[in-house]
């Protein structure tokens, strides 16, 4: 039997050191590579009062598909944000209200349904995030700045409400983990959102225009001989 040539140390050596190389350029390779995802909506329905108004609800085009796109440092980022804002959107609305019903523009609130008081208007107006890549931390942090604008039923401006959503993920340094950490970011920057709306908007002026004025008390019967005390 003829023995086996047995590799010496340094050749074996060698072929460590060119895998761990190997792998280390594979890593920043996947740091450098495009990060786009879609942003889950996670918005549980509020525990809160129904509002009793009939609204309706209008989402433009730029709403339902909207994508952040951003460049830094040579990586690309896409964040398709509109699928998951527009259900959670949905969601709130039908919770919030006594009916949410969808109209094809702010103006058509009136022709859609007759109970509609007034429509509602979301934007997404900013998306910003960071990396631990850029802060020397270990998160990653994600805000989505909304505004609301309220209508008439015949479409004629109210008011208008602008909130922001915050959401953190803890991760590490490494490259190529962007990915996961910031869809989780992102997703917890839309529940924050959406727990704002719910909590905050029948108190904003958005919806006091739309519900209805408390009834007048009227004044207590005077008996005859009795003195009213001054207001």
């Amino acid at each position: 039997m003829v023995p086996m040539p047995r590799s010496s140390p340094r050749r074996v050596a060698r072929t460590r050191g060119r895998a761990r190389a190997a792998a280390v350029a594979a890593v920043l390779l996947a740091g450098c590579a495009p990060t786009r995802f879609e942003v889950e909506s996670s918005i549980p329905p509020p525990l809160v009062a129904r509002i009793p108004v009939v609204v309706g609800v209008y989402l433009p085009e730029t709403f339902r598909t909207a994508v952040h796109h951003e460049e830094r440092e040579g990586v690309e980022y896409t964040m398709e944000i509109g699928k998951a804002q527009t259900a959670g959107f949905e969601r709130l609305m039908a919770a919030m209200f006594t009916r949410a019903v969808p109209v094809s523009s702010v103006d058509a609130g009136a022709a859609t349904d007759p109970e509609i008081r007034g429509v509602l208007e979301p934007v997404l107006e900013e998306v910003a995030f960071v990396t631990p890549r850029e802060t020397g931390t270990s998160v990653y942090a994600v805000s989505l700045k909304y505004r609301i604008n309220a209508y008439s039923a015949v479409g004629q401006p109210v008011d208008s409400w602008t909130f922001t959503g915050y959401g953190t993920q803890p991760g590490g340094q490494l490259p190529g983990q962007s990915k996961g950490m910031l869809q989780q970011a992102a997703t917890n920057a839309m529940r924050d959102a959406g727990a704002k709306l719910a909590v905050e908007l029948r108190d904003q002026a958005v919806v006091r225009g739309l519900m209805p004025a408390p009834a007048e008390q009227a004044p207590p019967e005077q008996r005859p001989g009795e003195i009213q005390p001054p207001p």
